[in-house]
C-alpha cells in the first residue's frame, strides 16, 4: 500500500525530462514553433508567470502538477494555430485550447513515463493577473521559462514520488 509522498521528496530529471521533450514535440508538431528555454528556476511564490494557466495532476507512483501558463499573446495564437480561429480576447475558447495542448504535453510525457503508472486529471483553467496555483504541500516546484515564435510561455513542474513502505 503506497504512503503520503515523501516529505523529501526530489523533483528529478525522470519527471522533467519527459515534459520537457513532450512541450517542444507539441509546439514543434501542432505549432510549427520551436520553444527555446530561456530560463529555470526554484519557485517561490504561488502566482504563475504569466496570465492564463493550465494544470493537471498527476497520480500513481508519483504524485504532482503540471502547470502550463503563457503570455496572453502565446495563448491567442495556439487558438489560431489549432483551429484557424483568432480572437482580441481571452475567452471560453482559448481556454479550451489551452487546456488541450497542456492535456498533449502532459500525455506524451505520461507515456515517457509508463513505469510510474501515472493517471492523469482533467485540465483546469485559470485566468487573470496574479492568479495562484497551489501545489502539494511537499513539493518544491520549479519554472521553466521558454520563448518561441508565438510568443513566451511556462512550464512549471512539481512532483514527489509515492513511497512504498512494505520495501
Amino acid at each position: 500500500m503506497l504512503t503520503a509522498p515523501s516529505l523529501h521528496a526530489d523533483l528529478t530529471a525522470e519527471f522533467v525530462n519527459p515534459i520537457l521533450v513532450s512541450t517542444r514535440t507539441v509546439f514543434q508538431t501542432m505549432f510549427e514553433c520551436t520553444p527555446r528555454r530561456s530560463g529555470l528556476f526554484i519557485k517561490e511564490s504561488m502566482i504563475p508567470r504569466y496570465e492564463i494557466s493550465a494544470m493537471i495532476g498527476i497520480t500513481g507512483k508519483a504524485a504532482g502538477t503540471i502547470v502550463l501558463s503563457l503570455s496572453r499573446r502565446a495563448a491567442l495564437e495556439i487558438l489560431n494555430r489549432l483551429v484557424g480561429v483568432k480572437a482580441d480576447e481571452i475567452d471560453r475558447d482559448v481556454c479550451d485550447a489551452v487546456g488541450e495542448v497542456t492535456n498533449m504535453i502532459a500525455g506524451q510525457a505520461k507515456s515517457q513515463m509508463e513505469h510510474l503508472e501515472a493517471s492523469l486529471s482533467i485540465p483546469s483553467i485559470v485566468s487573470g493577473v496574479d492568479h495562484t496555483i497551489y501545489f502539494p504541500s511537499n513539493v518544491q516546484p520549479i519554472c521553466i521559462l521558454f520563448d518561441s515564435e508565438i510568443g513566451p510561455f511556462a512550464i512549471e513542474v512539481g512532483f514527489a514520488e509515492m513511497h512504498d513502505p512494505g520495501l
